[in-house]
């Protein structure tokens, strides 16, 4: 049960919790609940991953945690938040990234064996630093879209010019891989063009450089890696999976799947492929798994709250327990603590108008409901954050889909899984992953005309909806037989549903 001084301690604990965090304590370690068994374990293996999940998943603590046991293991991990870069343009986002990783890997000056690896750091960024800075010319490329990777073009002279050249050479005597040696001194050549003459060279001191450190292997860690423009995201793997390629240099790439393109097909293709280059690992639970995503969730809030001997059980009532998850969309740990906070709030505000003092008592669904209007802002600045140049569109989809729902007096709408490939189809493939909308089951509507469609039930996110008082409670879709209600053919949705 709660009371004045446990509110302090239930608040406290769960707000601590949701900050991002990039590295993992020792109390993060003991509370960590993995999402699936052997989760870890799977990406300390020696293959590159996509770890994908929604906002407030839990992606950068995952990779925090990795990092942990990675280096418990003898791994070297370097973490890049990608974040850093989003205002850089292909390909100096990539220069920037390649950057950060060498800076990483420059032995310090106190290793004096290695002094080597230093100056050909020291050397390499100094040409990537002058590639990077370089000015830009504007030159026509007639080819088709997929090879047209930049018309983005440089030219290196003096100093960084003979590093080039001499780093190129270098390169290319100690590998098979590079044919020919391009100089540039007089030759206007594309940014990532002289990227890969340098490839080579850089993959040569990345395991030099951990072979140094006398570690098993190096794991480059990118979070938040949907930050890169989706077309340009194919080029930047393709650039970093030739670096690593054929070394014991894994990538461990954080993302949301919607908002990731690794592969674009062409002559030749660009990016990285599953399963032959990458393993796709996904942490989204959503609400279509709702008794799984229930437990996990309460299973984290137990650890975080435990210290101050408080659980979920004894603070929230049962119907309140299922109404937060529902609120939350599924196991996004974030908007659950989130939730839990202004659900605390809530029903302190409405147990302060009451005849008697406060004393203790359990968090009731009602405040949970009434929380859920406070939600809203923090998703709609992260739409505006995460969803580059689509938000105007997805804004546009959405409310569109609010007034569908409001119109047929319900939370959820039907989509034909067909109509998930078009245009408007993807744009609530994005939402789901921005959590404006959850997907609950496949079905089949219960009218006649549609009884060989095939379709996906979504619902609307509650926090959209709570300004105007629905008549009735969403379907309880997790109990038994009540899926049912779900069929209803008048709530499959199209974009023309307002003209019908």
């Amino acid at each position: 049960m709660l009371d004045r001084d446990k509110l302090e301690d239930f608040k406290g604990s769960l707000s601590a919790a949701t900050r991002t965090t990039m590295s993992a304590d020792d109390a993060l370690v003991r509370r960590f609940v993995e999402l699936k068994p052997g989760l870890i374990a799977t990406l300390l293996a020696p293959v590159n991953h996509l770890l994908t999940g929604r906002r407030g998943v839990g992606k950068s603590t995952t990779l925090a945690l990795l990092q942990k046991r990675a280096e418990e293991v003898g791994d070297w991990v370097i973490f890049v938040d990608i974040e850093t870069h989003k205002d850089r343009l292909y390909p100096d986002v990539l220069i920037e990234i390649v950057l950060e990783i060498l800076d990483a890997v420059s032995p310090r000056w106190t290793n004096f064996r290695a002094w080597k690896i230093r100056r050909d750091v020291r050397d390499l960024s100094s040409v990537l630093r002058s590639l990077r800075d370089a000015p830009e010319v504007q030159e026509e490329h007639r080819s088709s879209e997929a090879t047209d990777l930049s018309s983005t073009t440089v030219t290196l002279s003096g100093a960084a010019s003979k590093k080039y050249a001499a780093i190129v050479a270098s390169a290319a005597r100690g590998s098979r891989r590079l044919a020919t040696v391009t100089k540039v001194s007089k030759t206007i050549k594309r940014k990532d063009s002289v990227l890969r003459d340098l490839a080579p060279a850089i993959s040569s001191l990345l395991e030099r450089a951990t072979k140094s450190e006398g570690k098993r292997k190096l794991l480059l860690v990118l979070d938040d890696f949907y930050f890169i423009s989706q077309d340009r995201q194919p080029l930047v793997l393709d650039h970093l999976h030739g670096i690593t390629k054929r070394s014991r240099v894994w990538l461990k790439i954080g993302s949301v799947h919607s908002r990731t393109r690794s592969y674009v097909e062409g002559d030749p293709p660009r990016g990285m492929q599953p399963p032959n280059d990458f393993q796709h690992v996904s942490l989204d639970l959503g609400l279509s798994e709702f008794k799984t995503a229930k437990s996990f969730l309460e299973d984290i809030a137990d650890g975080v709250l435990a210290p101050h001997g408080l659980n979920i059980r004894n603070t929230l009532t049962d119907t309140a327990r299922e109404r937060a998850v529902l609120v939350a969309g599924g196991a996004v740990a974030r908007d659950y603590f989130d939730l839990l906070i202004a659900s605390a709030d809530a029903e302190w505000e409405q147990r302060q108008g009451g005849p008697s003092p406060v004393g203790k008592f359990r968090i009731g669904a009602e405040s949970v409901q009434a929380a859920a209007g406070r939600m809203l802002e923090r998703k709609q600045t992260d739409l505006r954050n995460d969803a580059g140049q689509d938000v105007a569109a997805l804004d546009s989809r959405f409310a569109d889909l609010v007034s569908f729902v409001r119109d047929r007096d319900t939370y959820f709408f039907l989509v034909k899984r067909a109509d998930l490939d078009s245009d408007w189809g993807r744009q609530i493939v994005q939402l789901e992953d921005l959590r404006f909308v959850h997907r609950i089951m496949q079905t089949r509507p219960n009218a006649a005309s549609m009884r060989k469609v095939d379709t996906v039930v979504f619902m609307v996110d509650i926090p959209a909806l709570v300004d105007k008082r629905m008549q009735k409670l969403p379907v309880e879709f997790w109990k038994p037989r009540m899926s049912d209600e779900l069929r209803k053919a008048r709530w499959v949705y199209a974009p023309e549903w307002s003209k019908a």
